[in-house]
């Protein structure tokens, strides 16, 4: 019998016997077992066939080795060669190894090889215990012969960091994954292969603890070494695309997750054919991805195509059913959910034990599954079991674990169980606030607002249970108005942040790296007027320069972190607030709340938060019928106030509500949201009474904790400069020249003038892009002539120089200010111009890097610069945002097209009340209250709002 290792060792390194020919052979070893079996034999054997296996051993471990695969549920042991095919025929054989162990003229090595040689068989297999049960042998037995420098012994120490991830135990997978690293780096040197291996399969790690920055950068490097050794078309390339791009899903960076997909597809089906298990794989993560991204057609075709390809009892298997159940339920098919998701965790269950995360996201599905459908029973113990599977596995700080809190929470919500659903609700938000500070720094604005769009939903489910739970427990209210001023305009806060960091910390490098990437946004700006078949004409890679933006903003965000408090978003109480108000002040704090019940709908609701002085927690006012304040009501307020009409409806909807919890005050100071942003409350009147502005005194905010840097504020001593430009010669063509903007100019000048102010003023040919871009913070900026917003654009074509295509996501390219020589860029009668960034139009892409950091007001006296695109909780996307990015304190900007000589009067009046009252707020509101005693009608005093402090 001691043959029979030598008959194992032989199929180690072939893998093409079947299994007639094993037992013919086992027959005639058995045979002639007698006759060969002599120490003099024995050796020669063992040394041809031990020489054999070190070589290709070698060869494996420096240049085709295993690679960690990112699946939806959980990593695997992922062979380039597919090895795990024939693992089951070797298998077949495994009982023969036995001798081969027991043969005492065995050395430690030989044993070491063997024991590292069969765990990866079994954990091809799905035998985990079995496999863990080799690679400790293995690594002992390495040990034992003092063979910690061997390329085995490496391996042995990746494998085993594969299988703990696979297993869920994260240390112990970390500890072997990093010593493993380290080795390879070390031994091999950093652009080897086997390092690609081992940065992919850490990366892979991080994944799994959520450490997506570390990651990202894992994989990075990986897809670099491999770069460097031109395996652009090979399999290690084609798997750390893959895993790139579901780390990219997992944080909302969709369309690049399916660009990196669809790469690493290409290149498995081109290697291994549309068959192959490794493509499967791939083909099962982009059916997910197509899932979110709302192609539910195109996901439910890969599922269909693969499911008997992938054979069952299998997780792969497992994991399409579960995400197939998945797609069922948004296609509105829940008659097939259940089934499948209960096939899935009983293939989990038995391959991967009750303790994996791959249960516990079956079952944590399953159970969500049985919320919904209202059968509270069944759903509780499955929550509960994956809240402490992920607990266990992943620990109490990772997302999926917050995710779990969060599903028991909507359960008890659901079960009206106030209280507990509280409980476990606050441990959720708390720990998604934390997420914004861990993985913001790193982020560009773009990547931010894609994770912020993955993570926000959480925070507008809990604003519903705080909605439904407030009559019980009147806390939750108090904890809304803290996570609604901890989120509201976190990416314009963000961006702000990172600006205001990088210039404080006079860091020369730092602040060098911001102005090149502010040379590269305007770089692009330029870029943005052609199409993308002009750019392709002059071998321009526009995606290529978007990527070296995005990274040096990247950059720039995360080395900014270090020279701040990093990212922690500011945990203010509603009680610091209250402490700040007099008995006459009141702050309302606006939300645009899309509802949900067992899941979203497409209804919305408003509230109204209403704080007062001393107040033991906000009062909350229900809007339920959001949907009309968005669309019908949002409308007619615009109409009534374009064609001058009675409006009887808009303080009804809009404020007729909120005003029972406003007696007794006199100063607001209102935070809006939504369909808010869009009017100006001044100019709601009571049917038989008067203008609010007539009632209130308003202050608007885009966070309710501004109140706390305005309160704050002392006395400073302003420079008196201030930058006018308006009445631009546009140039022959289609745009109106204004020549009330003169008239306006010319009195702000004289009033400044008047009043010390040291005035530089553009006019006609002088009020150019190119003047405005170069203004260096003046304590004021007065802009006159025509704005532009355009609200639906169509995918082909030019408008005001910026090419459509490039233009359809983003309202910043589709809003801006038209100066002088606007004409032939808006005709299209003047070419493009890479070398100059004067094109007669200031988008408000481009405006967003004007240099206004201390800049006390910006009044943008000309058309609709108020608007732009609405998002939820993060205000206007257009001119509004541009310019308090670029640094802007304070605003003065129109909601609809305005009068020439209204606006005259109201400039006027405005800076003679602001250079006699020295405060913005009191002097616009006079402004305005002046202007009305001529114009009755708030289409010509209701115009222009004031935002900021």
């Amino acid at each position: 019998m001691k043959l029979g290792w030598i008959t194992l060792l032989f199929l180690s390194l072939t893998f093409t016997l079947n299994a007639q020919i094993l037992k013919d052979l086992q027959k005639a070893a058995t045979d002639t077992g007698k006759k060969l079996n002599t120490k003099e034999n024995r050796d020669k054997v063992a040394t041809i066939v031990l020489k054999d296996m070190e070589k290709a051993r070698a060869e494996f471990d420096s240049t085709d080795f295993d690679y960690a695969i990112l699946v939806s549920d959980n990593s695997g042991l992922f062979d380039l060669k597919e090895k795990g095919e024939s693992a089951a025929r070797f298998t077949s054989v495994v009982g023969l190894g036995s001798s081969y162990l027991k043969n005492d003229e065995l050395a430690d090595a030989e044993k070491a090889r063997f024991h590292r040689e069969m765990g990866e068989v079994w954990y091809a297999n799905g035998k985990f215990k079995m496999a863990e049960a080799k690679f400790t042998a293995a690594k002992a037995a390495y040990e034992k012969a003092n063979l910690r420098e061997d390329m085995g012994y490496i391996k042995t120490l990746s494998d085993q960091g594969l299988l703990y991830n696979t297993m869920g135990r994260f240390t112990q997978a970390e500890g072997a994954t990093a010593e493993a690293l380290d080795m390879r780096v070390t031994k091999f040197g950093a652009n080897n292969l086997s390092v690609a291996a081992s940065q992919n399969n850490y990366g892979v790690l991080k994944y799994n603890l959520a450490r997506y920055n570390e990651a990202e950068k894992d994989f990075e490097a990986a897809e670099t070494v491999i770069n460097t050794n031109n395996l652009q078309a090979a399999m290690q390339h084609a798997i750390v695309l893959n895993n790139q791009a579901m780390l990219f899903q997992t944080i909302g960076r969709l369309e690049e997750a399916e660009k990196k997909l669809k790469e690493g597809v290409a290149i498995a089906e081109k290697i291994q054919g549309s068959k192959s298990k490794n493509n499967l794989r791939f083909l099962a993560n982009l059916a997910l991805l197509y899932q979110q991204m709302g192609k539910y057609t195109e996901a439910e075709t890969i599922y269909t195509g693969m499911e008997k390809r992938l054979g069952k009892n299998n997780p792969d298997y497992a994991a399409m059913l579960n995400n197939q159940a998945a797609l069922y339920m948004v296609m509105g098919k829940e008659d097939k959910v259940e089934d499948l998701l209960k096939r899935s965790a009983a293939i989990y269950k038995s391959k991967l034990t009750e303790d994996s995360p791959a249960y516990a996201r079956a079952v944590s599905d399953q159970g969500n599954f049985y919320r919904y459908k209202a059968r509270y029973s069944e759903a509780e113990p499955l929550l509960e079991k994956a809240l402490s599977v992920r607990e266990t596995t992943l620990g109490k700080n990772h997302p999926l674990y917050v995710q779990s809190q969060e599903d028991l929470a909507i359960l008890y919500w659901k079960q009206k169980a106030w209280d507990k659903a509280f409980t476990m609700y606050r441990e959720a938000m708390d720990k998604s606030l934390d997420f914004v500070s861990k993985y913001f720094p790193p982020m560009s604005e773009a990547e931010k607002t894609k994770y912020w769009d993955v993570l926000s939903p959480r925070f507008q489910r809990f604003y519903n249970f705080a909605v439904e739970a407030s009559p019980e427990n009147p806390h939750v209210v108090g904890a809304l108005f803290d996570y609604r001023m901890a989120t509201k305009a976190l990416l314009l806060n963000s961006t702000n942040k990172v600006k205001k960091t990088i210039f404080a910390s006079k860091d020369p490098a730092l602040i060098g790296d911001y102005i090149t990437w502010l040379d590269q946004k305007e770089t692009l700006a330029r870029l943005y007027a052609y199409s993308k078949d002009e750019l392709k004409q002059q071998k321009i890679n526009l995606d290529s320069l978007e990527r070296a933006a995005n990274a040096m903003e990247r950059s720039l965000s995360q080395r900014s972190a270090d020279f701040s408090s990093g990212y922690a978003t500011q945990k203010i109480g509603y009680g610091q607030l209250a402490g700040l108000l007099t008995d006459t002040e009141a702050v309302v704090e606006i939300v645009r709340l899309q509802k949900f019940d067992q899941k979203f709908t497409t209804d919305a609701r408003y509230l109204a938060l209403v704080l007062t002085k001393g107040a033991e927690s906000p009062k909350l006012v229900v809007l339920e019928n959001g949907q009309q304040l968005d669309t019908r009501y949002a409308k007619f307020y615009r109409n009534a106030i374009q064609t001058h009409a009675d409006d009887n409806y808009s303080y009804d909807q809009f404020w007729a509500r909120i005003e029972p919890a406003l007696a007794g005050k006199k100063l607001l100071y209102l935070s809006p949201d939504g369909a808010y942003n869009q009017l100006n409350i001044n100019t709601l009147k009571k049917p038989d009474a008067d203008y609010l502005v007539n009632r209130y005194d308003l202050v608007v905010l885009g966070n309710s904790k501004d109140l706390i840097a305005l309160k704050g504020r002392k006395p400073r001593t302003t420079k008196k400069n201030a930058t006018l430009l308006g009445f631009p010669d546009y140039g022959a063509g289609d745009i109106n020249p204004l020549p009330g903007t003169k008239v306006e100019i010319d009195n702000v000048n004289k009033v400044l003038k008047a009043s010390a102010y040291q005035v530089t003023q553009f006019t006609q040919k002088t009020a150019t892009e190119k003047n405005l871009k170069a203004v260096k913070a003046p304590t004021l900026l007065h802009v006159a002539t025509h704005g532009y917003f355009l609200q639906d654009v169509e995918e082909t074509g030019n408008a005001f120089g910026v090419q459509l295509e490039n233009a359809g996501n983003n309202p910043l390219l589709r809003s801006g200010l038209l100066l002088a020589g606007a004409s032939g860029t808006a005709s299209g009668t003047r070419a493009p111009d890479l070398e100059s960034n004067d094109n007669g139009v200031l988008t408000a892409y481009e405006a967003m890097n004007l240099n206004l950091d201390g800049t006390s007001l910006v009044v943008l006296s000309a058309c609709e610069t108020g608007l732009g695109d609405i998002k939820a909780g993060e205000g206007v996307y257009g001119l509004q945002r541009a310019f308090l990015v670029a640094g802007a304190e304070a605003l003065i900007m129109s909601l609809w097209k305005v009068d020439d000589a209204a606006t005259q009067m109201l400039m006027s009046n405005f800076y003679t009340q602001w250079i006699k009252l020295g405060n913005k707020q009191k002097a616009f509101k006079q402004a305005q209250l002046q202007l009305m005693t001529k114009y009755k009608d708030p289409y010509y005093w209701g115009a222009f709002v004031m935002m900021g402090m």
